[in-house]
């Protein structure tokens, strides 16, 4: 994790652990990540891991934490500094996840920080300091190219061009937009770490900064870090003190990018008209036109709007561990997590809302308490030395209180954002604010016992109880079983040849039960909101229902069945290990339709099945192991086959739209295919002649799409399955070379199977428009002297909505990526102060090979929505970054 720099521990895993697919939503400084363990679990619920930070656990909803509005929020876990990490064990199957219950269907990802060792105290620091820039850029029109385009387009219209040839050689390049909202990054990372301790007492203490100044304009993130791990023993040994905390500033300034529609920054810069220029000759903005809708500046919208997040979090454990009798402890803890976030967003009179709204001001806050407590009793005997059980038991409960507000104004008298106030608008919006709660209480019981060293068995049973669901079913119980056979122990193993192949054999076998309890709280129940009604002629304020009460609401389950294989070989150089699984999911939790009769359109019912079958393969060979030279190779791969095998009493339907600007629909949601697949026209080339696009109302050059039912005309009933995010497989490989002091490392990562939604080129390549468009619009857009081209004809007149929910517009995101490659020295030194000194150079995403044409195949416009995945519209470019580093301890 120390090789290249990262905001969060999530970034750093990417592509190191088989079974565990990482996307960066967004590319924006302190953007949000989704996680993925062994696929969906779930479609409404949460899909990401649990966290579990030196024995807290947390769920990484990043909506949980955020500020809301109208941009992606930023990364959950961006709080916790990577540098502070010892170690990270990432739990898949089900009797490692079963022991957290309610909260491990999506896999448990369990986080070690530094803890002090014995000795003199030390004190270290690590430095850093990043170059970046935007790793790929999408090809636009220049000025006389658009000048062009434009001129064909109206003349399509039955006009007659609007600009002359004079005007076209006379205009050059004209704007790029791209490049005046774009610029050189940096990332900065600073953290000084004092550790050390004695027989009674262990300490180790870090601050840390980091400041990312993003490539777009008014990007960026700071994090300051402070970390207190603390040990005490103390009655003479019979008991432990143990504390964790760490408290963190996170600032973060925005633009809104990673969403779309009017406003957009980088939607905008591709698509705006490039022979305007940025400003005028009184150096004011120039506000050119986006196709006639609105009137937009993006550079201003960069430059002169305010959108500032600003969290403190603090976070941490404090136990206390007595040694009861021989082999019996007990710990008890108290762990909280407490987050204040407050968001000001300022949109004055030079950007767009700020013109339309007479300026406008937005805050937002929240407050989050999440207090748990853990109560453990731990029993370890050697019944004889072939015999070893281990045995926990104990209670957990974990209360959470999650408040928030939002106001806004409008017709405010200053482009000051310091001076101006709610009370300063003139048109004062209606406030908005709320509160939700929930307690989670558990009884847990983990059993292991070991014959011989070669037969092992692990049970555990969890029981939770939450009131996130229904009376009828607050609580439900998620026991699982684990067999172990180390086959290398046996001795017809060992007296066999195969002894001379293998050093180490081992087949497990495990199945539980885990549930998925990440819903917002009150679902089960019908909540009051306020209505006005109108009787007697005069408007009345009251209250009515907002749902349907369920009180049979429960938990969505997931049984897994894991079979696993290690072993090494060639004198312990080569380590394999390969899984196989199969989970299904059921009770998933789904809006069904209800008649109209009875108020509503819906109701949240436990309803339909999903499945999930795959495997994972890691290997690690030691190539060379001498004493001057070391040579590691390590890479793993997964594949994983998400189905959706039963919808229960729902019908299929269409998720959410990630975009209603565009008029496209969401994923498809239908029994018998894999969750976040598109439906939409499958697109079949190109009308050839006027005769046989008429049909169809069309003419030559049109799209031409596949008429399903046969009918002539082109509906929804023609609509059939054309795209599927999921990837059929992801992989890693990393390589690392040590001689003498020099090491060296280079780590690739890859996608493949996968396809993206490019939302981005279906508004800036349709042809239709008035905006800028791609550069290859000209040439290879269909003409009496182009017939055989790949686009369609550029003619205003054309429908652009339905050749956007086309497959025209589904791509290839299969991937190759330099993640990191990274050359290390450790200086010789024999200094009474500097006890070591390393210096490094790195480089991050250096190359990629893709086929796909937008900024990066790695993108989500809807974060970690489990339905609406790979969709990319206005994302925030990806940066390549170099990175020199420091390393001295003292």
């Amino acid at each position: 994790m120390k090789e290249f720099p990262v905001t969060s521990l999530d970034q750093a895993l990417q592509g190191r652990v088989s079974g565990v697919q990482i996307s960066q939503s967004s590319a924006a400084p302190g953007g949000g990540l989704s996680v993925r363990v062994r696929g969906p679990n779930s479609i409404l619920s949460g899909s990401e891991p649990l966290y579990v930070v030196d024995g807290l656990p947390i769920y990484p909803d990043n909506n949980a934490v955020g500020t809301g509005g109208n941009r992606q929020p930023s990364n959950a876990l961006a709080m916790l500094n990577p540098n502070d990490i010892e170690s990270i064990e990432v739990l898949k199957d089900a009797s490692g996840t079963a022991i957290y219950g309610s909260r491990g269907a999506n896999g448990v990802v369990m986080i070690t920080t530094k803890r002090g060792k014995d000795g003199s105290g030390r004190l270290t620091y690590d430095g850093s300091y990043s170059f970046q820039h935007m790793a790929r850029k999408v090809k636009m029109l220049r000025a006389d190219d658009y000048m062009r385009y434009i001129n064909k387009l109206e003349i399509s219209q039955g006009g007659a061009g609007r600009y002359s040839d004079d005007q076209i050689s006379a205009i050059g390049a004209g704007t790029n937009w791209v490049d005046a909202v774009t610029r050189a990054g940096s990332i900065q990372s600073h953290q000084l770490t004092f550790s050390g301790g004695n027989q009674t007492t262990k300490y180790a203490f870090s601050a840390n900064v980091l400041d990312n100044q993003g490539i777009v304009l008014n990007t960026d993130f700071k994090r300051y870090g402070f970390r207190v791990n603390l040990d005490n023993d103390f009655l003479g040994g019979k008991a432990t003190l143990s504390n964790s905390w760490s408290y963190s500033h996170l600032v973060s300034n925005n633009v809104p990018t990673d969403r779309g529609g009017p406003g957009g920054i980088m939607i905008t810069a591709l698509g705006l008209d490039p022979t305007v220029p940025i400003y005028n000759q009184t150096g004011g903005y120039n506000y050119p036109s986006y196709d006639g809708r609105f009137a937009i500046n993006p550079v201003a919208e960069a430059k002169e709007g305010f959108d500032q997040d600003i969290t403190n979090r603090l976070f941490g454990t404090t136990a206390i561990t007595f040694k009861l009798l021989p082999g019996l402890n007990f710990k008890t803890s108290i762990g909280a997590d407490v987050v204040s976030a407050a968001r000001t967003s300022f949109y004055n009179s030079f950007t767009r809302l700020g013109r339309q709204n007479g300026r406008e001001l937005d805050k937002f806050n929240r407050n989050v308490l999440n207090i748990l407590n853990e109560n453990l009793l731990f029993y370890h005997k050697e019944l004889n030395p072939n015999h070893v059980i281990d045995a926990t038991v104990g209670y957990t409960f974990q209360h959470e209180i999650n408040q928030y507000a939002s106001a806004s104004t409008f017709g405010l008298p200053s482009d000051d954002v310091e001076s101006m106030n709610l009370q300063n608008g003139s048109k004062i919006q209606t406030p908005y604010s709320g509160r939700q709660e929930w307690n989670l209480q558990s009884v847990i019981g983990r059993f292991n016992y070991s014959a011989y060293d070669k037969y092992l068995l692990t049970i555990t049973v969890r029981r939770d109880g939450s009131s996130k669901f229904g009376p009828n079913n607050k609580h439900a119980t998620f026991p699982s079983a684990a067999l172990g056979w180390k086959i290398a122990n046996e001795k017809f193993f060992t007296d066999s040849r195969l002894s001379n192949i293998f050093d180490d054999m081992k087949l497990r076998v495990s199945y539980g039960i885990t549930g998925n309890s990440n819903i917002p709280p009150y679902q089960s129940v019908s909540g009051l909101v306020p209505y006005n009604y109108v009787f007697g002629g005069q408007l009345s304020a009251g209250y009515g229902a907002n749902n349907i009460a369920n009180p049979d609401l429960k938990w969505e389950s997931t049984r897994m069945l894991n079979i696993g294989f290690n072993t090494r070989l060639l004198k312990n150089r080569l380590d394999l290990s390969i899984d196989w699984y199969n989970t299904k999911t059921s009770d998933l939790l789904l809006y069904v339709s209800i008649a109209q009769s009875t108020g509503f359109g819906t109701v949240l019912l436990n309803s339909g099945t999903l499945t999930n079958k795959g495997m994972d393969f890691e290997a690690n060979f030691k190539a060379i192991d001498g004493e001057k030279l070391k040579w590691d190779i390590g890479g793993n791969i997964s594949y994983v086959r998400n189905k959706l095998t039963d919808l229960g009493r729902s019908t299929p339907y269409f998720a959410s739209s990630p975009s209603g600007h565009l008029g496209i629909d969401g994923s498809w949601v239908q029994a018998g295919n894999p969750i976040g697949v598109w439906r939409g026209y499958e697109y079949a080339g190109l009308f050839t002649s006027d005769g046989e696009a008429a049909t169809y109302s069309a003419k030559a050059g049109y799209p031409k799409y596949t008429d399903v039912n046969g009918d002539g005309k082109y509906t929804s009933d023609d609509y059939k399955i054309i795209g599927n995010p999921n990837p059929k497989f992801t992989w890693g490989l990393n390589s690392s070379v040590k001689y003498r002091g020099f090491d060296f490392g280079i780590f690739f990562r890859g996608v493949q199977g996968n396809q993206v939604r490019n939302l981005q080129q279906s508004e800036i390549g349709d042809g239709v428009q008035k905006i800028n468009q791609l550069s290859n619009i000209l040439t290879d857009s269909y003409s009496a002297e182009n017939p055989n081209a790949s686009r369609p004809v550029i003619d205003g007149r054309r429908d652009f909505i339905s050749f956007r929910k086309s497959s025209f517009f589904i791509q290839d995101g299969s991937f190759v990526r330099l993640q990191n490659v990274s050359l290390g020295y450790n200086v010789p030194l024999s200094s009474k102060f500097i006890r070591s000194a390393r210096v490094s150079v790195s480089g991050q995403n250096l190359f990629l090979i893709t086929k796909y044409k937008g900024f990066d195949p790695e993108v989500n416009n809807s974060g970690q929505s489990n339905l609406n995945r790979g969709d990319d519209y206005d994302a925030y470019p990806r940066a390549r970054t170099v990175t020199v580093g420091v390393n001295l301890g003292f």
